[in-house]
């Protein structure tokens, strides 16, 4: 054990604080689903995009960034960077379309663009796919990052164990204190998980003689530290693999439009301002602000444990190792923090599928709100004992994600249509779910050589090769329920005369401010690096050149046209 009094001072204090949190909740949380699933719809942005960011860091992320830098340099994290591009696209154009639909789930909105027996299949197929299936192969990364921490904290401990106590810990507080528990607990997550972060990265990098230090024990392993694709051999990241990151990864996954747990955030915000905002402030924060601690602490990695076996181990070792007392306890706090906010939401996100999407839609629909609260903390159990399952079967954090985002792959661009397209039906979307899923068993099996990233545009292309012609071939989505969906959402884009009499269609001026927003967030992402990295002067002049362009996107949303 190398944690001394004073660091577990800190992580007590941290339990104490959650565990009151999702007791002064309990009774509100069980009061109805929307307050239990989302916090009754009253979030500010502020709280509701704190609660984004918190989330999508769980205990796996800085494991899984440290395996990128490990094996390709900074210039691996585009894996996860090109997300930027498809996360402004959603907080410009779809945050608002999400809000104002007024659903529970993404799931829900199926019946309310569609109709017919394929959006009722369709919303069934979603709830189960996604609550299960892909839900539990995120939280069993998650708890296997958590797992790996436990074991680097005490060694001596069996993976299964830890599992188990991780499990327990996330599950007493999911449980208790459902939706508002999540997000009031997600800001002080997000604070200590942040400061954590940034701790372990300034040690870290300070231990190894920064950038000098690092180049002078790397032999000159200056392609590391370089943002694009670097020569110098397979250890950086291929030029044709950055292409496919850029070209593909934003638009053609199930994250296309928003992804679950941000948009089931937009749902919970006041207003569709305020959800707009909320996703902005998100992927500012997620891209960044967040980044750069990590990278630090992986590039540090690559001096003090050159040989590890276990790549996804380097984050808590190098940490562990050049962090003194007090600092310690914060980092192993915030890995905790960063745990149960991720735990949480997916345990909330996932039974509100099942409760909402099946349970009553399918099964019970006179259920009472007393009976759905009770039916939502049973499935929660659930949940989480399927999460614990799949995460024994996990081997690599970054394997693990790119399961899921190949099994995406191919129907994120029919998610961004539905909401342009008149001509999308309920076949279009189903069909192209399911033809990624067929599209990675079919090159798992006959064509294993076709490994991620380069198999991304074979499902995008096969998946095409299948839903293209399906919505052709099926009859359109009936004119009563298309003109009820444009008079409720105001989409963008082709919808004829659906649209009704008098409404605007600024779809070129939301695109260019999603430009500006996309250039502004790399702007700053890259002017943060060189504030670290050098030269500073050029950091300076990136980061005043990006929030002139936030400030400029600021103040065009609050223009009449942009309303």
């Amino acid at each position: 054990m190398i944690l001394e009094p004073i660091d577990w001072a800190v992580i007590l204090v941290y339990f104490a604080f959650a565990l009151s949190v999702g007791v002064i909740f309990a009774r509100r949380a069980g009061s109805g689903m929307d307050e239990y699933f989302l916090s009754g719809r009253t979030l500010p942005w502020w709280l509701a995009g704190t609660s984004m960011v918190a989330t999508s860091f769980a205990a796996d992320t800085p494991l899984a960034v440290t395996e990128l830098v490990r094996k390709h340099g900074i210039a691996g994290n585009w894996f996860w960077w090109t997300y930027g591009i498809g996360g402004m696209l959603s907080a410009l154009l779809f945050a608002r379309f999400w809000r104002r639909a007024g659903v529970m789930t993404d799931a829900e909105v199926s019946e309310l663009r569609y109709s017919g027996r394929g959006a009722a299949l369709l919303r069934g197929f979603r709830g189960f796919y996604y609550s299960t299936i892909r839900n539990c192969l995120v939280m069993g990364w998650v708890i296997l990052a958590m797992a790996t921490l436990v074991g680097s904290l005490f060694p001596g401990v069996e993976k299964e164990v830890a599992v188990a106590i991780s499990c327990v810990i996330a599950l007493t507080y999911a449980v208790l204190s459902g939706f508002w528990g999540v997000v009031v607990t997600d800001l002080a997550q997000f604070v200590l998980a942040l400061v954590g972060a940034t701790a372990a990265g300034v040690f870290a990098w300070n231990r190894v003689g920064g950038r000098e230090g690092f180049l002078a024990a790397t032999d000159g392993g200056g392609g590391f530290l370089h943002y694009f694709p670097a020569a110098g051999g397979e250890s950086f990241l291929p030029p044709g693999a950055f292409l496919i990151y850029i070209g593909f990864l934003w638009w053609c996954t199930d994250n296309a439009d928003g992804g679950g747990i941000v948009i089931q955030r937009m749902a919970a915000s006041k207003n569709e301002n305020e959800a707009l905002k909320a996703t902005l402030w998100f992927n500012i924060a997620h891209y960044g602000i967040r980044t750069w601690p990590w990278v630090l602490t992986a590039l540090a990695s690559l001096v003090l444990f050159p040989d590890l076996a276990d790549p996804k181990a380097a984050y808590p070792q190098t940490a562990l190792l050049v962090l003194p007392a007090f600092w310690r306890g914060i980092l192993v706090a915030s890995f905790l923090a960063a745990f149960m906010s991720t735990i949480d939401t997916h345990l909330n996100w996932g039974a509100s599928y099942l409760v909402n999407d099946i349970y009553r839609r399918f099964l019970h629909p006179a259920a009472d709100e007393r009976r759905l609260v009770l039916v939502s903390r049973l499935v929660t159990v659930l949940l989480m004992a399927l999460g614990a399952f799949v995460a024994l079967r996990y081997k690599t954090i970054t394997g693990a994600w790119i399961l899921t985002i190949s099994l995406g792959a191919g129907a994120g661009i029919v998610y961004i249509l539905r909401w342009l397209w008149w001509r999308i039906n309920a076949w279009s979307e189903l069909s192209a779910m399911v033809a990624s899923i067929a599209a990675n068993a079919i090159l798992h099996r006959f064509f294993p050589s076709i490994v991620f990233p380069y198999s991304i545009p074979v499902i995008v292309a096969f998946s095409a090769a299948v839903w293209l012609p399906v919505t052709f071939l099926t009859a359109p989505v009936e004119e009563k329920r298309l003109r009820h969906f444009c008079a409720k959402v105001r989409p963008l884009g082709v919808w004829g005369d659906l649209r009704p009499a008098g409404a605007t269609n600024p779809l070129g001026g939301w695109l260019l401010l999603w430009g500006v927003a996309t250039v502004s967030l790399y702007l700053f992402l890259f002017g943060g690096g060189m504030l670290v990295f050098g030269p500073r002067w050029v950091g300076g002049v990136l980061v005043a050149l990006s929030v002139a362009g936030i400030a400029h996107l600021f103040r065009s949303l609050d223009g009449e046209e942009f309303r």
